[in-house]
């Protein structure tokens, strides 16, 4: 018995009891030990490296519908009520702007809007104006051409 209680202790304690005289390898503990194989990327690890933060739409603002392009064409109506007071011509019917619709995106910020009275007219936001289909030195429709600024309106009569 004390022999193998000697054993067991030599065993333990890392010593060699017979062999060379080369010092034994310290022990091993299972905790610490390094693989020699890296592990895999666990799955959650890689979907939350590669997951797409959600966008807050209010600090990117609001959808581009025409919404602001309609906006605008609405806020002229003062500009051309006004404008054909102090040249007296006839002020424009409210229902060419509350009935407005915005028809088509144009692109470089031009929609294509569609007054109350079934009128195509391009609302260009860039340079904050509005002119006919035609372009800004094309026609614009008459009650326009006679009713708004044409700083505003821009356009020729039609022929």
């Amino acid at each position: 018995m004390p022999l193998l209680l000697a054993s067991t202790l030599l065993a333990a304690t890392g010593l060699a009891g017979c062999g060379g005289d080369e010092p034994a390898a310290a022990p091993v503990d299972p905790t610490v030990a390094e693989s020699p194989v890296e592990p895999a990327e666990s799955v959650e690890s890689a979907e939350s490296s590669e997951s797409v933060e959600p966008v807050d739409s209010e600090a990117v603002g609001p959808a581009d519908d025409g919404s602001a392009a309609l906006d605008f064409f609405r806020s002229t109506e003062a500009d051309c009520a006004a404008f054909a007071a102090q040249v007296g011509n006839p002020t424009l019917p409210a229902s060419y702007f509350s009935d407005a619709v915005v028809s088509e995106d144009l692109g470089n910020e031009s929609w294509l809007v569609t007054d109350g009275a079934g009128n195509a007219l391009v609302v260009d936001l860039s340079a904050r104006v509005v002119h006919g289909v035609d372009g800004p030195s094309g026609v614009l429709p008459t009650e326009y051409s006679f009713g708004c600024p044409e700083t505003l309106y821009l356009g020729s009569l039609p022929s």
